[in-house]
Parts: structure tokens; sequence; C-alpha cells
């Protein structure tokens, strides 16, 4: 708790840093369910809406996850994403959505479990490489790096998070500006959410939690996110 408590501060100086930005406002919904499928595998399948400016379609997105736990706070999984988004080049192809593939695979280590110091905390480092596939745009190709610290607070049904993730783009383009070229590429973008996951029974809980991302290139977005979570 004391290092969530140390991580509120940093998180909401971020915020009120970027306070005066153009910023964009993004709501998130989504649903989700994990099925056990023996000791140490797992397959989750997810839907999520995204609205932008609260009342309009952003896009939409299937998951599927499935995950191999190797040994206690030690997991690596591979993801498949479908998602559907607004065409922004119908002119092309007379389609008003496009649909975009994403394949990821990863590595999730919970470092407390790992060397037994806590079933309470968790701190967890998650990597993950993606491959984008879209309609329209050049492919991508992404290494993501995530923190998250979390704890269940005893007797009690709240257990509050807080992460950060690091985006880093291998592919490089060049973007020409009226009186600059920039080179893209690299670190892409930033993101931070400060939530709290709520235990409505045993396998059944919801999530909530703000965010803020923050892309080198383009305008900042702030996030409210809702999401579902059943496992049985």
């Amino acid at each position: 708790m004391c290092t969530i408590k140390r991580s509120i501060p940093f998180i909401v100086g971020v915020l009120i840093t970027t306070s005066h930005l153009n910023a964009q406002f993004s709501s998130w919904l989504g649903v989700s369910v994990n099925k056990s499928l023996g000791k140490h595998l797992d397959l989750e399948g997810s839907y999520e809406y995204r609205f932008k400016n609260t009342n309009e379609f952003d896009k939409s997105n299937f998951d599927f996850k499935f995950t191999q736990n190797w040994t206690k706070g030690l997991e690596t999984f591979v993801r498949y994403r479908n998602s559907m988004e607004n065409n922004k080049f119908s002119g092309l192809n007379s389609r008003i959505y496009a649909y975009n593939n994403r394949v990821s695979v990863g590595l999730d280590i919970s470092f407390l479990r790992l060397f037994d110091i806590s079933k309470r905390t968790k701190l967890n480092w998650t990597i993950a490489q993606q491959l984008d596939n879209n309609q329209f745009r050049r492919n991508s190709s992404i290494l993501r790096n995530r923190l998250t610290f979390k704890h269940d607070i005893k007797d009690f049904f709240l257990s509050p998070f807080v992460s950060i993730e690091h985006f880093y783009r291998w592919n490089r383009d060049i973007i020409y500006r009226e009186d600059e070229i920039i080179i893209a590429g690299g670190t892409s973008a930033l993101r931070y959410f400060l939530g709290t996951e709520f235990e409505i029974t045993k396998n059944k809980k919801v999530v909530f939690a703000f965010g803020l991302r923050e892309p080198i290139l383009n305008q900042s977005n702030y996030i409210i996110r809702l999401n579902y979570k059943a496992s049985f």
C-alpha cells in the first residue's frame, strides 16, 4: 500500500503537467471471460468497445489470449486481436469500417509471487512483442513493456493498482511537415493507469481505471476504462 500511495502523486503530477495540452478523451467498455484448461493453462476471450469524446465510435476489439503458467509467478502468452474502426480511406474501397489484425507473444513475471514474498501484493513486469496488420496503413512492429503494482486489501472488496507502459516501435517512417521532416520510430508512447478492482464474487470482478496515453507525435489521450471480468 505504501508503494501505491507514493505512486499516486507521480500519476497525478503527470496528468496536471499535460492538462494544458489539446488532449482527446476516450472511454473503454469491455467484458472478458477466462476459462481454466487445467492447472497451468488458461484461455481468455474478451470484447471491448471504445468511444471517442464519450459518444463517438472509435473502435471495437475482439481478443483471444492463451496463457501457459510455467511456475509460480512466471507465465507466457499468445494473444490475437481483431479490431474494427472507422475507415478513413473509404473512398478507396467504399467500406465504412476497416478491419485490422494483431498477434502478440509475451512474458509476465510476478516478482513477489515468484520469490514467495507476498500473496496479496503484486509487482508484475509484462513484456510483449506485437505485430499489427492494418488496412490502408503500414504494418507495425511494437515492443511493449509494462510495470504494474497491485494490492489486494485484506477483508475488503477493493484491489487498487497503478501501471506504466512503454511502447517502442521498430518501424521507421519519414513524416514530412510544413517546417520539418520527422523520422518516426523508437519510443512511440507512454501510457499510465490508476484504478481499482471491485470483487463482486470470487469469480466475478469489475475493473475501473483512469488513464493517460502520451504519444510522441500526436495529442495526449485521457482514458476512462470499465471492464467486467468473469472466470470459471
